[in-house]
């Protein structure tokens, strides 16, 4: 552990153990629900994401801040070596990096900072931390460009930041049906008449039935992409364990259409205090594709959505399904390298890692 102090009084500590880390969890859970950070940089997200992927090979490189023995920022980070023709050494977020067949996809990850320490101070004094310590390569994906990561990184050299899509996010749904296209307003309108005659019911699944509903999701979702020749999201074990453990987290929540008591769609979602995030569905193709109840369920969660937040994740830089429900609030998203030396990079890039 590497202590420092600082010129605002912040000791910083390079936490290199999962055992020590745990030791700041309460205080870490307090700064995430205090500063309102998302579920992605959340100790609930990214321990369970250790629980089910850690592997021994990896070490923990967090870097935390405190202030009079209170936390003030901590950015989770952790190292991986591999070892090919050279000794090669990336440090990345934790819950980044998990192999591809089974990953997670976190997004919107950050390092989080008391409101009140957000400057270009502490972002260099974090950035020299980070510098501080051995590695060849910084990886991370799916970051916003108004994240404290991405300010960050920007003190250091060699930085690349690569467009990668954007986050569809509507922010507030007041009037969300006038927002609509016309064209989208009348599908809506005439799909839940269409629904109506079938008796269909729209639900937020209650807590009780997550699991009967999580079933019929994995299948529906399994035999559409199988149909296609694909794997499909849920194929692997480690995938399902992760999800499985967020559900007892208490951090997901379920919508769906029944006819006579049957699911026909399910949306599965992420939440944290203010956002719903999409993150996967499953619906009966085979019976009910010109009810088009993969849009109705979204129109319906959004008018319901008990948070202030609904948020389709990431999509391409011109994704027209998610452009269709009218989000208002869309940001660029960006995958980041960071070399420590231009010999490491043309190494590397040779190499292809």
């Amino acid at each position: 552990m590497v202590n420092n102090a600082s010129k605002t009084a912040i000791k910083w500590l390079l936490i290199e153990d999962l055992a020590c880390l745990k030791e700041y969890l309460a205080q870490w859970k307090k700064l995430s629900i205090e500063t309102q950070s998302n579920l992605f940089c959340s100790p609930e997200w990214i321990l369970t994401w250790i629980e089910i992927y850690w592997q021994s090979n990896w070490q923990i490189k967090t870097i935390i801040g405190l202030k009079n023995n209170k936390m003030v920022a901590i950015s989770p980070l952790y190292l991986q070596k591999k070892t090919q023709l050279f000794s090669f050494s990336k440090l990345l977020p934790l819950g980044q990096g998990e192999p591809e067949n089974s990953e997670v996809l976190s997004e919107f990850q950050d390092v989080i900072i008391r409101n009140e320490y957000k400057n270009e101070s502490i972002y260099t004094e974090i950035a020299n931390q980070i510098l501080a310590i051995k590695y060849d390569q910084i990886k991370c994906h799916s970051l916003l460009p108004s994240s404290n990561w991405f300010k960050i990184l920007l003190h250091l050299n060699n930085f690349t930041p690569k467009a990668v899509g954007k986050r569809y996010l509507l922010a507030e749904n007041t009037n969300y049906e006038q927002t609509l296209s016309k064209n989208n307003r009348v599908k809506w309108h005439r799909c839940r008449k269409k629904l109506e005659n079938l008796n269909a019911q729209f639900i937020w699944v209650p807590e009780k039935n997550h699991h009967e509903f999580w079933s019929k999701l994995v299948l529906f979702h399994q035999q559409r992409w199988n149909a296609k020749g694909k794997l499909g999201a849920f194929f692997h074990q480690d995938f399902t364990n992760f999800h499985t453990r967020l559900q007892e987290e208490k951090k997901t929540r379920m919508s769906a259409i029944l006819i006579n008591g049957i699911p026909i769609v399910i949306n599965y979602y992420l939440n944290d205090h203010d956002t719903l995030y999409f993150y996967q569905c499953g619906w009966n193709e085979s019976e009910y594709a010109n009810l088009s109840p993969g849009f109705s369920l979204h129109i319906w969660s959004i008018i319901n959505n008990p948070l202030k937040r609904y948020d389709f994740m990431m999509g391409d830089a011109s994704d027209n399904y998610k452009e269709s429900f009218k989000c208002n609030a869309i940001e660029n998203m960006y995958d980041i390298i960071v070399y420590k030396n231009s010999f490491v990079s043309l190494l590397s890039k040779r190499l292809k890692n």
